[in-house]
């Protein structure tokens, strides 16, 4: 069996030793970079979970060396938390990762190389495959850890060309180097240790000093640990193990796979070299020449095997490892974040099923809002009560908590709930620790209230982010000559919506319609909630408000129409419509539910599904059969 892993792993070598290898990986990551920018798409990452950052503070007159206590690892933190921000540009993103996976696989190259003695140098592609498989999962938190992997590899490389002699050299630059690393990249440190201890073992045949790199990796922690960074014992060694709390399990899974895939792949070349030079044939020098002739006359076929092999792995991997659901809810997160409303509606008819949730639905609703088709088409698309405005529950895991403040307060705003939106921004800003779209909110929110002192600490703070420095020195300028900024419709607007005097109560969409008759997406949320809570008596005497809006003169939206239709058949009531009609196709559709219906509510389930297709877009479709409400 072992014979036949090796016969097979040289023909697989051989594939990577054609004149053609460099074209190979210069195909490779240009379609690398093309997926990542194209089809992964940097800027869902970064926008990801409604947060716009994936590391800590990092704005553009930070020092981190200056400004944060010493601690391992604090230069790839860096590092990472300033590249991060340019995941902002999808195609400086997929640079980014395209250049760590290059250098990856560069570095992964060399060592395999020198481990195997020249064979199982395709492994080489390994990394920049995982490297596709985390981005494919859409979370935003590995970059530090990547960075340090690179930084391994760096000094592995160094250690591996210095030309050290005697053993206690050796010993000494490998302590140095792991101290180095331990302090910059403590993150992939043991990864770097057992790597050194393979390299030992398997080329020099120096066991004592493969042992001694292991024991390093109990030494180096605690002396660096206590004498440098001032850490307790168990903090010091709980650094070389941790990774990022917010990774589910199958990102965790994934991301050990990643690195514990180097001191595998290091220590079985190693066994591989070993077997190969025991069992290695000898060769005359006629038969070599026929083989490089051989050779060289397949080198095509070769190069186009090899190509397409490493191409259906890579692409089997993707298609394996990526979260569809994930893609779909960033790409929602992001247009609503950008005000995409029409993208995110075209978006959203992809993502029914399990991935439609109480967020999706949120946004959503606000995108029919915004494209003025809330009250005719909230029901082409799943609905759930808490979306709407994102009913807060205390028992929610603390990521969700922050979903929603994040989320809710721009929808707060702009219907003008101006307190509990800044409430709400303020709960994200202190969970978050820098949410540079909190800092904006915030400051528009201490304009309208005249706090403008207040905006100004907030747009400060929100000047020294390079992706928002822009708009902040904007807003500055505009504070010195207007500091009400009274000039700006927007404001005005939101001013006269505010309630001025604070509650105790829970201020609902009724109040602000009653402050201001004017406020249409108040009047249409609270026509949402009622509609949502099958209160149609209440929608049928609401008919009235239309008039201080713009809504087409005698028209109806269709789902009042089929709330008014659904009240006067349970009520035998007359509503009043204000003058207004209802369209004769939608009293046809109603009449023709409610024949079906009668003949098949002693079996609700079969109703439901034989319904579905013709009238699952209704209000009462939503009533007798989604909501809770008729029972």
């Amino acid at each position: 069996m072992l014979n036949t892993f090796r016969k097979l792993s040289s023909r697989v070598a051989n594939l990577d030793k054609d004149p053609g290898g460099l074209i190979r990986s210069f195909v490779f990551f240009i379609l690398f970079f093309l997926f990542v920018w194209l089809w992964i798409d940097p800027k869902l990452i970064y926008h990801g979970h409604g947060q716009s950052i994936m590391y800590p503070i990092c704005t553009s007159e930070m020092n981190i060396f200056a400004d944060f206590p010493p601690f391992p690892g604090r230069a790839t933190m860096y590092v990472a938390a300033r590249l991060s921000h340019y995941y902002y540009y999808s195609w400086a993103g997929a640079l980014i990762i395209t250049v760590i996976a290059w250098l990856l696989c560069v570095g992964t190259g060399k060592f395999i190389t020198t481990v195997s003695g020249g064979g199982l140098r395709w492994l080489r592609f390994i990394p920049a495959i995982f490297l596709l498989a985390q981005h494919g999962r859409y979370y935003p938190f590995l970059l530090a850890e990547n960075l340090a992997l690179l930084i391994a590899l760096f000094f592995l490389y160094l250690y591996i060309r210095l030309p050290l002699q005697g053993a206690g050299l050796r010993l000494v630059v490998f302590m140095v180097f792991s101290a180095v690393m331990y302090a910059t990249a403590v993150q992939l440190y043991l990864v770097f240790v057992v790597l050194c201890g393979i390299f030992e073992f398997f080329n020099n045949r120096r066991w004592l000093i493969g042992l001694s790199c292991f024991f390093s990796a109990l030494l180096i922690p605690y002396l660096a640990g206590t004498f440098v960074f001032d850490l307790d014992l168990s903090e010091a060694y709980h650094r070389i193990l941790s990774f990022p709390s917010q990774l589910g399990l199958k990102e965790k899974i994934l991301a050990f796979s990643f690195f514990s895939f180097f001191p595998i792949a290091g220590f079985g070349c190693g066994l591989w070299r070993f077997f190969a030079e025991k069992h290695k044939p000898r060769k005359s020098k006629s038969r070599r020449a026929r083989k490089f002739l051989e050779y060289h006359r397949k080198s095509k076929l070769n190069w186009t095997l090899g190509t397409l092999i490493l191409l259906a792995v890579t692409a089997g991997t993707v298609w394996f490892t990526c979260d569809y659901t994930a893609r779909q809810n960033q790409h929602i997160d992001y247009f609503a974040c950008h005000k995409m409303w029409d993208e995110l509606l075209q978006q959203s008819r992809k993502s029914f099923g399990q991935s439609y949730d109480m967020f999706t639905c949120h946004d959503v609703n606000r995108a029919l809002y915004h494209t003025g088709r809330l009250l005719h088409d909230m029901f082409l698309y799943p609905q759930h009560f808490a979306g709407l405005l994102l009913t807060q529950n205390r028992r929610f895991p603390k990521e969700l908590l922050v979903q929603i403040w994040v989320k809710s307060s721009n929808t707060l705003y702009e219907l003008g709930h101006i307190n509990e939106a800044e409430n709400a921004s303020y709960e994200a800003l202190s969970t978050l620790g820098y949410y540079p779209e909190g800092l904006q909110r915030l400051a528009l929110i201490n304009i309208i209230k005249g706090q403008t002192d207040a905006a100004r600490t907030f747009l400060y703070a929100l000047s020294k982010d390079f992706l928002y420095e822009d708009i902040a020195k904007q807003y500055l300028q505009r504070l010195e000559t207007d500091p009400l900024l009274s000039t700006d419709e927007e404001i005005r607007r939101l001013r006269s919506f505010m309630l001025v005097e604070d509650s105790i109560n829970k201020t609902t969409p009724k109040d602000l319609l009653e402050k201001n008759k004017h406020n249409r997406m108040a009047f249409e949320y609270l026509m949402a909630f009622l509609l949502l809570t099958g209160q149609h008596a209440a929608v049928a005497n609401s008919i009235g408000y239309l008039d201080n809006f713009d809504y087409p003169q005698g028209r109806i939206p269709r789902h009042l129409e089929e709330a008014i239709l659904l009240y006067m058949a349970m009520t035998n009531k007359k509503a009043d419509t204000h003058g207004r009609r209802i369209n004769t196709v939608t009293i046809r559709r109603f009449q023709k539910f409610m024949q079906h219906f009668q003949r098949r509510k002693h079996d609700l389930q079969t109703a439901a599904k034989t319904l579905e297709k013709e009238f699952g877009d209704t209000y009462y479709y939503f009533y007798f059969f989604l909501s809770d409400a008729s029972e």
